[in-house]
């Protein structure tokens, strides 16, 4: 479930998709950016530790949603630095 909230989240923010300008034509976009997405998710869930854990009936809403949208801010963060821009 939290994935599902976490794409819905990345890809509603906006309704914009991921562009990287900077890459070579003799680049596959698509393979890089699905490349770039799966690195940029697995080192935003551990930068934040948002993994569901056995903490997760104890949190609250308003905590777990702290920990999606810093989850969201990382992945952000980490895509920009690869270049990739979101129009």
């Amino acid at each position: 479930m939290r994935y599902v909230i976490l794409t819905a989240l990345i890809l509603l923010a906006g309704c914009s998709s991921w562009q990287n300008p900077s890459l070579d034509m003799s680049v596959n976009r698509s393979e890089r950016f699905k490349a770039d997405r799966t690195e940029c998710r697995k080192r935003a869930e551990k930068m934040t530790h948002s993994a569901p854990d056995n903490d997760l009936p104890k949190r609250t809403y308003t905590q777990d949603q702290n920990f999606y949208s810093n989850e969201v801010k990382a992945y952000q963060r980490c895509m920009s630095a690869k270049g990739w821009v979101k129009k």
